[in-house]
């Protein structure tokens, strides 16, 4: 008789960053990769790979990360199989991670390919307002940094630009196309938004950094232009912890939807 067809499966995973040592499997390292495979194995006697839409560094969370994975068929096929086979996993998985939805996927459906675009939050609370709730989540500064300034140097980032200065560890293409970058307050707490195709290597975390230094008074809105010019690492590769950011989406168009 011939083999089953496996099933391609798609899911959506939110994940609190804070104790994994990133998205991708490492050596000797907790990893949301490695968690969401040791469950997968368990469950279904075979080995399985799961593909990620982007990677996250060590403490960055996820509400909208994208994977990919093949399941033998009896886990797959129908929505109540489905849903089924998210039930078991999530009352498998540690705390930290979930499944928020599993459905099959088109045959070949790549996660990173076919994602169009990204999109990042970051978290800033200002003026010492500690939440004891959101201390995994929001970077808590003691001053009040200008967010009229900040929205003014954040419009001067948006388009298809080389942002070298604003990655590390860069190999190959450094452009690449910002569709937003917004800045808003809602109270003390200020959270920056940035849409794009593709980020370099801790990209979002520099970015917000320059954006607090112009809100700081220590650099103008205009000179954001001429440190993307100038290719140096922007002040000197600082950037803001990362336990502020969280990928809040994935973008796909048409049948990748």
């Amino acid at each position: 008789m011939p083999t089953p067809a496996l099933s391609g499966a798609r899911g959506v995973i939110e994940y609190d960053g804070t104790n994994f040592a990133g998205s991708q499997r490492q050596p000797n390292a907790r990893t949301v990769q490695g968690e969401l495979e040791e469950v997968l194995n368990r469950l279904t006697g075979e080995r399985i790979t799961i593909r990620f839409a982007g990677r996250t560094d060590a403490g960055v969370h996820a509400t909208g990360q994208v994977v990919a994975f093949v399941l033998p068929p009896e886990f797959g096929g129908t929505r109540a199989a489905w849903a089924e086979t998210r039930r078991l996993l999530n009352a498998a998985l540690p705390r930290d991670v979930r499944f928020r939805s599993l459905r099959s996927a088109r045959p070949g459906f790549d996660p990173r390919r076919a994602a169009v675009a990204r999109v990042y939050r970051y978290r800033i609370r200002s003026g010492g307002d500690g939440r004891p709730t959101d201390r995994h989540r929001t970077l808590e500064i003691p001053d009040q940094p200008d967010v009229a300034a900040m929205q003014a140097a954040a419009a001067r980032l948006v388009g298809e630009r080389d942002y070298a200065a604003l990655g590390s560890d860069v190999r190959g293409s450094t452009v690449r196309h910002l569709s937003e970058v917004t800045v808003v307050a809602h109270g003390t707490l200020i959270e920056i938004r940035v849409t794009g195709n593709a980020f370099l290597k801790r990209m979002v975390r520099s970015l917000v950094a320059v954006l607090l230094e112009v809100g700081r008074g220590r650099l103008a809105a205009d000179e954001v232009e001429a440190i993307l010019v100038r290719r140096e690492r922007a002040l000197h590769g600082r950037a803001v912890p990362a336990l502020g950011l969280t990928l809040e989406r994935v973008i796909y168009q048409g049948r990748n939807r």
